[in-house]
C-alpha cells in the first residue's frame, strides 16, 4: 500500500508563513508600469484556493491610523477592517521587504481575494488564489469600491467589465468574518 502526502490546507499553510513572518518563495517583486510601480509576478503556477502572502504591517486601531499622518502614497497601504467589534488597522507604510503589501488593484477580474486568518488571538490578512494563476501574472485583488485615483485612469483605457461578485464597502466598517468571507481594502 502505498502512502500519499497529504495535502497541506491553505489556511494551515498561511499559518506557517504567518508564524514565520516570510513570503512564499514563488513570488517576486517585479516594476509593473508608470502608474503602478512594483507588484508582485508568480513564478510558479498557483491553484484556485491556495494562500498566496500574507499582507503584513503594523497591527494599530484605526483610530490610532486616522490619528497619524500619512501622505497619499502611504495612504494607500492602510488596510481597515472589523475584527471583534472593534476597528483595526493594518499599517503597511513602511517598506519592510514583505511583498504582499505590494500586491495591485483589480476591481474587475483580481485572481485573488483578502481573507482575515487569526493566529495567536490577534487578526493577519492574507491572500488567496480565486482563480488559476500562471507564471508570469501579477497578484491582484480587489480593494473595494472607494474611489481610487488610478481606477478613474483605468476606466478611460479598458471597457467596463462586469464586477466581481463580492460585497464592497466604501467606509471603514466591516463586517466580523469568517474564513469563506472576503474583505476589501479601505481608502481613508
Amino acid at each position: 500500500m502505498s502512502r500519499r502526502n497529504k495535502r497541506i490546507r491553505p489556511a494551515d499553510e498561511a499559518r506557517s508563513y504567518i508564524l514565520s513572518s516570510s513570503d512564499k518563495p514563488e513570488f517576486v517583486e517585479q516594476f509593473i508600469d508608470r502608474n503602478k510601480d512594483r507588484g508582485v509576478i508568480a513564478t510558479q503556477p498557483v491553484d484556485p484556493g491556495a494562500f498566496v502572502l500574507e499582507y503584513r504591517g503594523e497591527l494599530i486601531t484605526a483610530e490610532e491610523s486616522r490619528m497619524r499622518s500619512y501622505n497619499d502614497l502611504e495612504n494607500t497601504f492602510l488596510f481597515e477592517y472589523e475584527w471583534q467589534q472593534r476597528h483595526w488597522c493594518i499599517d503597511a507604510s513602511k517598506d519592510d521587504g514583505s511583498l504582499g503589501r505590494l500586491c495591485n488593484d483589480n476591481h474587475k477580474s483580481p485572481n485573488c481575494s483578502m481573507k482575515k486568518i487569526i493566529v495567536n488571538n490577534r487578526p493577519h490578512l492574507c491572500l488567496f488564489a480565486v482563480k488559476r494563476i500562471e507564471i508570469g501574472c501579477e497578484i491582484e485583488y480587489n480593494y473595494g469600491d472607494a474611489q481610487w485615483p488610478w481606477r478613474n485612469k483605468d476606466s478611460k483605457k479598458q471597457v467596463s467589465a462586469p464586477e466581481t461578485n463580492t460585497s464592497l464597502t466604501d467606509h471603514p466598517s466591516h463586517v466580523d468574518l469568517n474564513m469563506d468571507d472576503e474583505i476589501k481594502q479601505v481608502k481613508n
